[in-house]
């Protein structure tokens, strides 16, 4: 294995962010907060309990395999360039963190499904931490839990690498709760075949530095993605949310629509880019980005994006807005007979609530948020 040294040395010359799917895709991520804590060696110490959500998982990534009680998972501890389309990208195409995870990444899990719900717990460690999950759904209704925890001062990047066969369905519930000692890089590529479905649904709180990308592939024709997200900053945390839709099928449809809250100190972004290849005739897409900061010193950022390489289109749009919870509106609201803090309480409500994430997990957002 490579050690933490000749890793560094190695990624000296690479760029934190590459820029490939906006011109200002660098500036939104405080890439300097991981480069804190590069280097600071692995994880001693994993934990994945939590009084705020309820699961009960049937697999539980480690530093170096994977324990539980799903015989559907395959550990492959080399020859990663078989079974990850990460490590048959070529290097130059890497930014930092993708190339830091690929040369310190001890495991690739590989989950088979065929029908049936599996949930899986990424742990808080205290130091690094990679994990790596490649799914395959292969036929019927799937659906995967996936919860993601940063809970201590540590570094951790988690790649989840996703391919439903032709006419099969996943749904993916992805809930993450990161501190604010963890800076925390996550990548999710995911393809469908031909007449699948991906429904992909997050419900997330952003610690010291989270970076979350997620790339939507319909491929094959009638097949869909979707992408519904809820997020909530904090105050003193530091989110940024990337969601992309390609689009390869005829006759392919996608959405990519996210609720999120800033409260006091708060900081969030989200950008959302969809594109209709010229080889995808007859595609829909939407893009839909919503945020609200409650406070007056908390920053958000909503940029929708499209790309349309054809003529051929039954539609595409997109909409955002970012709004603050002013003067006005909490006039208008106490005139329904309100308390200020009933307000706060219902919109932010809203946003947990959007994903149907929360409902999965019972998670007690309120509970997250206090802390």
């Amino acid at each position: 294995m490579t050690s933490t040294e000749q890793v560094l040395k190695q990624l000296s010359d690479i760029p934190f962010q590459k820029v490939r799917d906006s011109p200002t895709v660098k500036y939104y991520t405080d890439w300097k907060r991981f480069e804190e804590l590069l280097g600071i060696g692995y994880a001693e110490e994993l934990r994945h309990d939590l009084r705020f959500a309820s699961f009960t998982p049937n697999i539980l990534f480690t530093l170096d395999g994977v324990e539980g009680d799903y015989d559907s998972v395959k550990v492959s501890k080399e020859g990663f360039e078989d079974v990850s389309e990460l490590y048959r990208k070529d290097a130059s195409e890497l930014n930092k963190m993708e190339a830091y995870h690929r040369l310190l990444n001890k495991y690739v899990a590989v989950l088979t499904m065929g029908g049936g719900e599996v949930t899986a717990v990424s742990p808080s460690p205290k130091g690094y931490l990679p994990n790596h999950l490649v799914v395959r759904v292969e036929e019927g209704e799937n659906r995967l839990n996936l919860v993601d925890l940063a809970l201590d001062r540590g570094l951790k990047t988690l790649f989840v690498e996703v391919d439903v066969d032709d006419g099969a369905r996943l749904e993916i519930n992805y809930f993450f709760l990161h501190q604010r000692e963890a800076p925390v890089y996550v990548e999710y590529l995911m393809r469908a075949g031909e007449s699948s479905r991906i429904d992909f649904r997050f419900l997330g709180f952003g610690g010291y530095m989270t970076h979350v990308r997620s790339h939507m592939h319909p491929v094959g024709r009638e097949s869909e993605g979707y992408t519904y997200g809820s997020l909530i900053a904090r105050s003193d945390t530091k989110t940024d949310v990337i969601t992309n839709v390609t689009h390869h099928g005829d006759y392919s449809k996608s959405v990519l629509s996210v609720r999120g809250g800033v409260l006091e100190q708060g900081y969030l972004v989200h950008r959302g880019a969809a594109r209709i290849l010229n080889k995808s005739h007859e595609a829909e897409t939407a893009v839909k980005s919503y945020l609200t900061i409650f406070g007056e010193h908390g920053t958000a950022h909503s940029i929708p994006m499209l790309e349309v390489d054809t003529g051929i289109v039954a539609g595409a749009s997109h909409s955002t807005s970012v709004s603050r919870l002013d003067e006005y509106r909490m006039f208008y609201l106490r005139k329904m007979g309100l308390s200020d803090e009933e307000i706060v309480d219902l919109l932010l409500r809203a946003y947990v609530e959007y994903s149907g994430v929360a409902e999965v997990f019972d998670v007690d957002w309120r509970g997250i948020i206090s802390i």
